[in-house]
């Protein structure tokens, strides 16, 4: 929904922007993932403190052609996102998309997969990253395409999504980072985002805004947080004012807005504790 906390302008740091989506509810019971190790260096961004480990985006493995996890959009798939959450103009083209089988943990305490649509350059790092968050158990209530929803529902209906072609709220004129491919919303009713003017959204959501360690909530305090930000996605529950609960975003750096087309992809963060951003976060 709302720019991220970082320099936009400055040719540094590049910033993130989002938007504000009815089908069955088809669950699959599946087995249990593996861990993994990341490493970090350092930088401080603003009054967030983040220990950064960037490399050139040239030197960036795309995604592993033999994992079965990872697979081009097949053509139901483009036929059922064309129209919807993908469009003719959109800053990625379909061949720039992977869908990426994740396994998580369900509210219901049982073992779910679900679909992510992602970047290509990206899906093995967000498979990797729900791999860790099942092997904590950190509970999802569903994942699947922005497409079988659309605006609105499929936050109102709790569904953990990827890409969708959607230009920035705050920013009419710009592509939100889903349309890249390149965020991801976790949990929208339980991680809802506060808009100044209408309050928190999805509109059903207020009760859930309090960061009281509640079910699927994500807070600076949590595992599933430092999960992301190890890969190098960054939460936006920092953005003073308007907290996005909900958005996790892939941080690059460099002198364009496109996160795709920046020379750096940062991929480990480490949180500093203790700044304004998190102050004015919801108690």
């Amino acid at each position: 929904m709302l720019g991220v906390a970082a320099k936009r302008r400055d040719g540094t740091l590049g910033t993130d922007r989002r938007t504000v989506g009815t089908n069955g509810d088809k669950r699959e019971i599946i087995g249990r993932p593996k861990g993994k190790e990341e490493c970090m260096t350092s930088l401080q961004v603003s009054v967030l403190a983040l220990c950064i480990f960037a490399i050139p985006t040239w030197a960036q493995t795309p995604h592993s052609a033999g994992n079965v996890d990872i697979s081009p959009l097949s053509v139901e798939m483009r036929t059922v996102m064309t129209g919807k959450s993908w469009k003719p103009g959109c800053p990625v083209s379909l061949d720039d998309l992977r869908a990426v089988r994740v396994t998580y943990y369900g509210f219901d305490g049982q073992t779910h997969r679900g679909t992510l649509i992602l970047h290509k350059r990206f899906a093995t790092e967000a498979l990797q990253i729900f791999h860790e968050l099942y092997a904590i158990h950190f509970p999802i209530n569903k994942v699947d395409l922005w497409a079988n929803y659309g605006p609105d529902v499929y936050a109102e209906k709790d569904i953990t999504v990827g890409f969708y072609c959607e230009r920035a709220q705050d920013a009419p004129s710009e592509w939100s980072g889903h349309a890249y491919g390149v965020a991801i919303d976790l949990n929208p009713r339980e991680n809802p985002f506060l808009d100044k003017k209408e309050g928190w959204w999805p509109h059903t959501s207020a009760v859930f805004a309090p960061r009281d360690g509640g079910k699927g909530k994500i807070s600076s305090a949590t595992h599933a947080f430092r999960i992301f930000a190890q890969h190098g996605w960054a939460w936006g529950g920092f953005y003073v004012g308007e907290p996005d609960l909900m958005h996790f975003y892939k941080f690059t750096i460099g002198g364009t807005f496109s996160p795709l087309e920046r020379p750096y992809v940062v991929t480990g963060l480490q949180y500093v504790p203790g700044g304004k951003m998190e102050a004015a976060q919801p108690k």
